[in-house]
């Protein structure tokens, strides 16, 4: 079925405002799960709304906690989530970064006892929107086996990078070959992966996305690179928050929830003058952009450009919702 967005935000904000919280706090949280998935990112929007809610039910969430700075070092700021919602708070967090960057020329917000932030890709393209260069990442539970392993102990740990060129350029990237969220994605349409996301119970490389959803043998992105950027990702986000790392949120938490992210924003216009950094970018998509194809009929793309086209489609056709994600959600 297609829905409007504002079908879309008012059943959100019909089920948040039934578990009493704050008429503005549910209208801010139920337009970004809106505009999340009318850009096209289903698997982080209408799709995870019925878990971020079976974790508001269950007290992960404390929908009416604020973020707190603990800590101040120029640049560098360190803050307290205290479990507030996710995305809401992720969007404080980068705007704060973009304000130490207009002063410092880069600013870096490190955040612990942080929600799942939804779709990672939304703050850095806020940072991008205003014209800084945008970088973000969250670590998570433990949900992918490092390389050579079986056993889940890394996360997926999302690194998002946007560029202020025009259309933006954006990466927003799990640190294995395909999201949960983009498995659960495949797997309700019924597809299976381009290439292999992971393993069967066998140990041999699959595409088929149910599989990997069940025995969470996902693959690395990169194989072994992947499984390292996760790490020193990991390592980072711990470190400059003094938050938890992936181990921690796996063994002590019963979900994912207090993890640490942090949010980097880096002053442009200062560098470099306007017209040069059009020029530069534009080369630089155009020199991509014009190689010869593998397959002519299939343009080569530059990552993010697709967003806004996305968007345009779901404005004027409307929003693509699969049936059962929002039975589920018409029932909560």
């Amino acid at each position: 079925m297609r829905m409007t967005f504002e079908q879309l935000k008012h059943e959100f904000e019909r089920v948040l405002l039934s578990r009493k919280m704050d008429p503005k706090t549910a209208s801010d949280c139920a337009e970004m799960f809106a505009k999340t998935t009318e850009t096209g990112v289903y698997s982080h929007g209408v799709n995870r709304f019925p878990r971020f809610i079976k974790q508001l039910d269950a007290g992960d969430i404390i929908p009416d906690a604020q973020p707190e700075k603990i800590l101040s070092l120029g640049a560098i700021e360190q803050w307290d989530a205290h479990r507030s919602i996710g995305n809401l708070t992720a969007t404080k967090m980068m705007d704060r970064a973009t304000e130490l960057a207009s002063l410092h020329g880069i600013g870096v917000v490190a955040l612990r006892n942080a929600n799942h932030w939804m779709r990672g890709g939304s703050y850095g393209w806020q940072a991008a929107e205003k014209g800084y260069i945008g970088i973000c990442w969250t670590n998570s539970i433990a949900v992918m086996p490092p390389w050579g392993a079986k056993e889940c102990r890394i996360g997926t740990n999302p690194l998002i990078v946007a560029i202020p060129s025009n259309p933006i350029t954006m990466i927003d990237m799990s640190m294995s070959m395909f999201s949960y969220g983009m498995l659960e994605v495949n797997r309700l349409a019924g597809r299976q992966l381009p290439v292999d996301g992971g393993f069967d119970d066998n140990g041999n490389p699959t595409r088929d996305p149910g599989t990997i959803e069940k025995n969470r043998r996902v693959l690395p992105m990169g194989y072994w690179k992947g499984s390292g950027l996760s790490v020193v990702l990991d390592m980072i986000a711990t470190l400059l928050s003094n938050g938890s790392s992936v181990a921690e949120v796996t063994e002590d938490n019963r979900d994912e929830y207090g993890v640490s992210q942090i949010f980097m924003a880096i002053e442009v216009d200062k560098l470099i003058d306007g017209e040069t950094k059009e020029k530069k970018l534009r080369r630089i998509m155009d020199y991509v952009t014009d190689a010869q194809r593998s397959e002519p009929d299939v343009k080569i793309r530059l990552p993010g450009h697709k967003f806004p086209r996305l968007q345009e489609e779901n404005r004027r056709n409307g929003i693509p919702v699969d049936d059962a994600v929002w039975n589920a959600i018409k029932a909560l």
